[in-house]
């Protein structure tokens, strides 16, 4: 049977979790409509071994590829290498899905033809405890992106499932070697998208608060220069011949928005060592949303959350930091002649 969605899952020394994500695909209802690439990304424990016994038990459904560490876009690009299913989308190895959900989201697969199909998700807490995501959207319908206006909601890495022929059209890749680079595969195909459809259920379950995670405020600021990378990659896109949809710009905003003024400038400002490279890039994307009108400021304080602030305040330099949005503010925006 042709399989309907291909599902990555990069994984790095992943052995105490990957038993969770993975047995949550084994839904007999799907199974065979369902290639589940495992990418283990170098992982120095028993992660391989877990994938290639899922492997032997389920060899029409389960495909593992075995690389050297390469960061999570080396692991969607070697996937996307492989992938026959008709739809794509990331699973991390630490999250997984809602299998119920995962039965309504297949079927309804194989029944349309869009670009991007969009979901709710879910938070799971490591103390325990969950929280359904909103979804502001009009849902069971094909929508023209350049007529409908996306909104924030609906643009999160968990949400979002691509058509693989969108993604192989585009050329699709992630920058590789570095971290948070589910920030382009938010910004990039669903600029590209020409048609979405939102479905109202919770299939990805997003797991929060595990120590050493790559969104941990201690491994954001040991990984700073990541932020960097994909900033500059997005930014890059943004000027480039892609055949945008009209919802581009918002997109772009967004994202950005999201991953550098959220992430990027508070942890240069925590750690504040001049870099010219930084400096150029942040002022020149700052005032395009500024000027795109696509910024409120001050955004720099909107958008961090509190674990955030506690990192500010364990660092003793939390006045500095609530100062930051209006210094920057006067030292980067553009000054009217």
């Amino acid at each position: 049977m042709n399989k309907v969605l291909s599902i990555c899952i990069p994984s790095y020394n992943m052995e105490e979790y990957l038993h969770r994500c993975v047995d949550s695909m084994l839904v007999d209802e799907v199974l065979d409509q369902l290639e589940i690439i495992i990418v283990n990304d170098g992982s120095k424990d028993g992660t391989l071994a877990i994938a290639n016994g899922y492997k032997e038990r389920y060899p029409q459904s389960v495909v593992v590829v075995d690389k050297p560490n390469g960061h999570y876009g080396s692991c969607i690009n070697a996937a996307l290498q492989v992938a026959k299913g008709k739809y794509f989308r990331p699973v991390d190895a630490d999250d997984w899905v809602d299998s119920k959900a995962l039965v309504q989201v297949v079927k309804r697969l194989s029944e349309i033809d869009v670009d991007c199909v969009c979901t709710r998700y879910s938070f799971n807490y490591q103390g325990g405890g969950d929280r359904l995501e909103p979804l502001d959207a009009p849902f069971d319908e094909v929508l023209n992106l350049n007529e409908f206006v996306v909104t924030k909601d609906c643009i999160h890495m968990h949400s979002l499932i691509f058509a693989t022929s969108l993604l192989h059209k585009i050329d699709y890749t992630q920058s590789e070697g570095v971290c948070y680079t589910d920030m382009e595969y938010i910004y990039v195909p669903l600029s590209c998208a020409q048609t979405i459809y939102f479905m109202d259920v919770s299939l990805y379950q997003y797991f929060i608060g595990r120590e050493g995670q790559s969104m941990d405020a201690s491994v954001i600021a040991k990984n700073n220069d990541h932020y960097l990378k994909v900033v500059e990659k997005i930014d890059e896109v943004h000027n480039s011949n892609l055949p945008f949809n009209k919802n581009e710009m918002r997109i772009y905003s967004i994202t950005i928005e999201f991953s550098m003024l959220s992430f990027a400038i508070p942890h240069y400002i925590l750690y504040y060592d001049y870099d010219e490279r930084k400096e150029l890039l942040y002022r020149k994307v700052y005032n395009d949303l500024l000027q795109a009108g696509h910024l409120e400021f001050p955004a720099i304080l909107g958008v961090n959350k509190v674990r955030m602030i506690k990192l500010w305040y364990k660092s003793g330099k939390l006045s500095r930091f609530l100062m930051a949005p209006f210094k920057l503010y006067e030292k980067w925006r553009v000054k009217p002649r």
